[in-house]
């Protein structure tokens, strides 16, 4: 009992997936169907220009319909490629995006984590400077070590102010993402 639904389901989709194909059967139909009943006619009858005109004169308009339906579907095939490019291009860019969201988060953490113990080796160094005054030498290197540590810590302010990132389409090129070189503030 399931089978002829299924092929009556199949029959109805042949239009939809092969309309080029169906319109030149009814075209080529027709023209078979007028050529018998043209030579029927002359067999029987005279054959004026009036009576070939009467009896061909759909045909030039169905092949310009089947054109035209070719056309549409050409049209409509190029619309949904096109489509599917860009929700595929979309789906990329939301991916980029979270990625940089992801990225954001983590840089945010990796500074938390950071910055204690480099506040721990600075506050360090400062009771250090305290105690080794009187030694140029050991102030010389514990003046190394704190100048490195703030460099680190200016890095990472830097880096936690950058906090906008752009996700942009550029041509073909999908998600590139963009770090300012300037805070941006993002509203």
């Amino acid at each position: 009992m399931e089978r002829p639904p299924r092929f009556l389901q199949s029959l109805k989709e042949i239009p939809m997936k092969y309309p080029a194909v169906i319109s030149g059967y009814i075209i080529y139909s027709y023209l078979f169907y007028t050529l018998i009943r043209f030579f029927i006619i002359a067999r029987e009858t005279q054959v004026t220009f009036q009576t070939v005109f009467e009896m061909f004169d759909a045909l030039p308009f169905m092949w310009l319909l089947a054109i035209m339906l070719v056309k549409v579907i050409d049209i409509k095939t190029r619309l949904y490629e096109s489509e599917r490019l860009r929700m595929l291009h979309e789906k990329e860019l939301n991916i980029k995006e979270t990625q940089i969201t992801t990225m954001r988060e983590v840089t945010r953490g990796l500074q938390h984590h950071i910055n204690n113990p480099l506040a721990i080796i600075i506050l360090t160094l400062s009771k250090v400077k305290r105690l080794v005054s009187g030694m140029p030498e050991v102030m010389k290197e514990v003046n190394t070590i704190e100048d490195a540590a703030k460099r680190i810590t200016k890095a990472l302010k830097d880096f936690g102010e950058s906090d906008y990132y752009k996700v942009e389409q550029i041509g073909s090129t999908v998600g590139t993402m963009t770090v300012p070189t300037e805070k941006v503030v993002s509203s």
